[in-house]
This record gives structure tokens, sequence and C-alpha cells, in this order.
């Protein structure tokens, strides 16, 4: 890419107190097929040498590009960047997830075949305990695609997409098309996607994983509670009918009580629901469980843990599962400990 040629992707990483983990999503993004991107480097406001790991890893000038910002939260960060992208697509690369070598030509391919599409997703692996997961949604799903309602940006039901896995043509970010992101949303981006959604903007789907999602402890999105208001939020940016509000709200809850509960806060769950649900707290097919003991749930969830790991160990994994742990894992075992 010369300098001033107009590249096809900005590619934004985002990151905060992540060094450990950032150099093996570099390392990912180095990996492209398909090199026409700028990368930018966004840190809100590290303490933890980001900095200087960045500068240790040698990146070509021009191509990458390091930002650092006052801790003003992921939202206002990512507005920023947008507002210095080039690219003509904008697209996402969590420091603590992986992209797959193909990921970038992928998109580009399906890009060209449909020009009409302004917001695109792909499928991707999840990492846990050491061991490539099933897939964000089953390939052989029926995902909507085109135009379609915009409360359909919330939640995983219709459209099952993670940032890691989005690209969206950089003019929807304009003022005179549907703005930034909101910077009071502290978690959650898919207010603006509603909106976009609602707008008409129509959504492409390329169902072969194209990236691998790391879940693990240190993940923001593991603000539920905190998350929920900004999901209610972004379904009202959708225009839904008052039914289909009342309806999707109503998941909504179910499934922040299902992750509550998995975190091993039964009181906080009943709590929760109680709160958001009245006297249909105990209709939830949740609140069963929240009565369970706490011991018993710790035991249930490492009993879980183990099958998967033994389920899903490389030995027995498809092929494709294989090579995507094959190519994620060293990176993964060649980063410091956590500390």
């Amino acid at each position: 890419m010369g300098p001033m040629e107009i590249p096809l992707f900005t590619v934004i990483m985002p990151t905060y107190q992540r060094a450990r983990m950032l150099p093996s999503a570099m390392r990912t993004l180095l990996d492209q097929t398909l090199q026409d991107f700028e990368c930018l480097i966004i840190d809100d406001g590290s303490t933890d040498g980001t900095e200087e790991v960045v500068q240790g890893l040698n990146l070509p000038e021009g191509k990458f590009k390091y930002v650092r910002f006052d801790h003003m939260g992921n939202m206002w960060c990512r507005n920023r960047a947008i507002e210095m992208a080039k690219g003509e697509w904008i697209t996402y690369l969590d420091t603590d997830d992986f992209w797959l070598p193909r990921r970038l030509a992928e998109f580009k391919k399906r890009m060209d075949a449909k020009p009409e599409v302004g917001f695109w997703f792909s499928n991707g692996y999840h990492h846990r305990y050491g061991r490539i997961l099933p897939t964000v949604f089953d390939p052989t799903a029926d995902v909507p695609e085109g135009k379609i309602p915009g409360h359909f940006a919330v939640g995983t039901e219709f459209l099952p997409y993670i940032t890691t896995n989005v690209a969206i043509r950089r003019k929807l970010f304009d003022k005179d098309a549907y703005g930034l992101y909101r910077s009071d949303m502290v978690i959650l981006d898919n207010e603006l996607y509603a909106r976009m959604f609602a707008g008409g903007v129509e959504v492409g789907v390329l169902k072969e994983p194209l990236a691998v999602r790391r879940i693990h402890d240190q993940q923001v999105t593991h603000l539920w509670i905190e998350e929920f208001p900004e999901a209610v939020e972004a379904l009202k940016a959708g225009n839904p009918s008052p039914e289909v509000l009342e309806a999707e709200t109503r998941k909504l809850v179910e499934e922040v009580a299902d992750y509550l509960l998995k975190s091993l806060d039964p009181q906080k769950t009943r709590e929760f629901l109680i709160e958001h649900l009245g006297d249909r707290a105990r209709t939830s097919p949740t609140w069963k469980w929240t009565r369970v003991p706490r011991p018993v749930l710790a035991w249930m969830k490492a009993a879980r843990r183990q099958w998967l790991r033994f389920q899903h160990h490389p030995a027995f994994a498809p092929e494709d599962y294989r090579r995507a742990y094959e190519y994620v894992q060293p990176l993964i075992d060649s980063e410091p400990a956590a500390r």
C-alpha cells in the first residue's frame, strides 16, 4: 500500500491492560494472506507496559499507528479511531482474540460479490480451557441476511456476531449517515448497529469460521448486570413494536440470569430476576437452579469443564478444529503468565 493509497480495511485494535496478549493477536494480523489494511492500535490508558510492547514489535511505520489516550472508555476510543481511519471498511481485532490467516481475504471476496452489503460478519471458533470449542453459530443455521429489523442486532438469537468477526463500511459512521458509537455505552456496541439495521443497512454472513474468540476471566463482557441496561437501550434503538420490545427484553433478562448462575452466584441471580420480572421471576427456567447449593453448582461447572476438555481434545477434533488449534495454541503458550 503506497502512501497515497486508500486501504481496503482499517483494522482497529482497542486494548486495555493486555500487553501480554497483544503480540499474539498482532501475529495473526501480520499473517493475513491479504495485506491491504492499515492498523490503529488504540490504548485506553494501559499501565501494564503496552506501549513498550508495541514498540518492541517493530511494526512498519505508516501501516501501523499506536495511539494512547487517558482511560476514556471503549466506545470513546473506538470513535476516535474511526475518525482517524482511512480504510473503506472498519473491522476489529480485539487483542485477546485471533484471526485465521484467510480472514481478510475471504471478507474481500464476499464484499466484491455483494457490494450492496454494508455490514458483514463471519463465524468463528471459541477457545477455552486450552481447547478449540464449537463455533459461534452452527454453519448450517439459517442466519438472516439483507435488510432486517433493527432489534436483530441485540443478543445472539438472530445475528450471532461478535466484535472480532465484524466489518462495516466506513461511510456508515459519517455524521450524515448513522454517526459514531454512543460514548455513554461502556460495554456494548450494538446500539449503533440496531440503528443501522433499522435504517436499512444490509447484512451479509460468512458461515466459515475465520477467527478464534478467546474466553477468559478478564473480559469486560463478564459485567453482565452492567451490560443489561445497555442492551435494552440497543433494543429501543432498533425501533421495535411495544410487543417485540417486551418479548426481547424478557429474553435478555433470561440470558443475563443464565450467565450470573454460571458465574456461581445464585443469590445475585435471584435478585436480578426479581428486580426485572417481579412476580414472574419464579417462572424463569433459571429460577429452580438458583436453589441448588453453590458447592454443587461449582462441582457441576468443574465437571463440565473436564468433559469439554476431553470431548474437544485435539486428538479427537475434526481437521479444521485441529488446524485452528495448531495455529493459536503456540501463540497462547508463548505469552507471559498472567500476574
